[in-house]
């Protein structure tokens, strides 16, 4: 906050203190203090409750409180239970300065106490009624809607020259600010507010039992906001399902789609490099029986060897490709027992240990657990190639709020992810992509001689 604004705020705070002094020193009305109490805890309990106008707006449902109590009081009582009764839960959770939590409660004070002040005018002190008989309906209600309106341009007054000094920017400009859109809307509810508190007044000062009058209209509507809440909190909790039952919808198309052209493009390789490999392997060996043949056996040697590397490229071509085959495969005992059988598999293929650690209790969904194991291969290879047959560790975690935790680390010699290129980078933005495509991310952490350890959190499920 400014220094401006924290000036302003203890200004008007200040204001409000000489203002309700100066009232209750020329009007102290004595006023019981059960009344008193009543209207404090019950502006207390339905300040609690905002009612949303369903446009980016709130009406706070004090305010056919703040109206009742204008109607009832003369200003000073009027400007005291609004100090008092006025809830921010700010407060509490010291998440508002204490000049700002202040001047909230004085703006709202300053606005009850000009409302007093105006519909003074139609109280008459010697009479039982609530509004004097002399005057007539029309003039009373338009005095009321005035009163009303005066204590919306008072509030919005007050806190929009706050946004002003705190924001610098012009008045009218933080005032258009504050006044919901549609305009409209913000007024009808208004009026609709306002006309509750004169009933609630009326209740109060006619019926007999005039206290639980007054509650017995207002507690309803504080249970009808509850229900409110309750609705809105339901339908925000099944719209974010529904939309991330369509990311995950479109997660498993599109991993599916991967899965497919993976398949054919590791079809292609085996025919192109790997079929070929074993052709030329073939073909050496039958050059080196007709080479044995005509005891010609440094040609014999020669093609020999030559039909060896080609074995050997063939067994190293298929083996890439038997990790990217496993790659888009979820086994149908569920992620971890495919974690557990690929580690089998790698260790036996590259002759390097893996060290599985944790579990995974709770199977996600199949999106999630298809890029979990993606991401978990590729920092595994990852991990085989650059990591100089260090054991590699794979840790797997699934947390009480759902997410997947899994950790692949290795003692190798690292690397700098700033200026070293020692780890694969399409690899690595593939690991990313798939974690972001499942609405989690992933984190690499290495150094020259610090080993490399790569970190996927992923979401389980619906978040909770």
């Amino acid at each position: 906050m400014r220094q401006s604004t924290r000036v302003y705020c203890w200004a008007v705070v200040c204001l409000t203190a000489a203002i309700l002094a100066s009232q209750l020193a020329s009007d102290p009305a004595p006023i019981s203090l059960g009344a008193l109490l009543f209207w404090i805890i019950l502006l207390m309990a339905v300040d609690l409750l905002p009612v949303s106008l369903g446009y980016n707006a709130e009406v706070m449902l004090g305010i056919p409180i703040l109206l009742a109590v204008a109607l009832l009081f003369p200003p000073w009582i009027a400007m005291t239970i609004a100090g008092l009764g006025a809830i921010d839960l700010r407060e509490f959770r010291r998440e508002i300065p204490l000049s700002r939590a202040a001047f909230n409660r004085a703006q709202l004070m300053l606005a009850s106490g000009a409302t007093s002040a105006l519909l003074s005018v139609f109280r008459d002190p010697a009479d039982d009624m609530l509004f004097r008989s002399d005057v007539s309906g029309f003039f009373i209600i338009a005095g009321i809607a005035a009163a009303a309106a005066t204590h919306v341009l008072v509030n919005l007054s007050l806190v929009s020259i706050a946004i002003h000094f705190d924001g610098e920017v012009r008045f009218g400009q933080a005032l258009r600010r504050m006044l919901p859109d549609p305009v409209a809307g913000f007024l009808m509810s208004y009026v609709l507010l306002s006309a509750l508190g004169v009933v609630t007044a009326l209740a109060y000062e006619v019926l007999p039992l005039g206290a639980a009058a007054a509650a017995a209209i207002l507690i309803p509507t504080i249970f009808a906001r509850i229900s409110l809440i309750g609705a809105r909190t339901q339908q925000e909790l099944s719209e974010r399902i529904r939309k991330q039952q369509h990311e995950l919808l479109q997660a498993t198309e599109k991993v599916f789609q991967e899965r497919e052209n993976e398949r054919k493009r590791i079809a292609g390789d085996i025919h192109d490099s790997s079929l070929q490999m074993l052709a030329a392997a073939s073909y050496s060996t039958g050059n080196a029986a007709e080479f044995l043949a005509t005891k010609r056996t440094d040609s014999a040697a020669i093609a020999m060897q030559s039909a060896q590397d080609a074995l050997n490229e063939a067994i190293k071509s298929l083996r890439d490709s038997l990790v990217d085959l496993r790659r888009s495969s979820v086994e149908e005992g569920g992620l971890m027992a495919t974690i557990e059988k690929f580690a089998d598999q790698m260790t036996t293929l590259w002759g390097t240990e893996i060290l599985l650690e944790g579990k995974i209790s709770n199977e996600p969904p199949i999106p999630v657990a298809l890029a979990a194991f993606q991401i978990l291969q590729e920092g595994v290879v990852n991990a085989m190639k650059h990591g100089g047959g260090a054991p590699v560790i794979v840790k797997m975690t699934d947390h009480e709020d759902g997410l997947v935790h899994i950790v692949v680390e290795d003692d190798g010699p690292g690397f700098n992810p700033e200026v070293d290129a020692g780890i694969d980078h399409v690899g690595v933005r593939l690991m990313k992509e798939r974690a972001a495509r499942v609405g989690g991310h992933v984190s690499f952490h290495s150094g020259i001689g610090r080993g490399t350890r790569v970190e996927a959190i992923l979401p389980g499920g619906v978040g909770r």
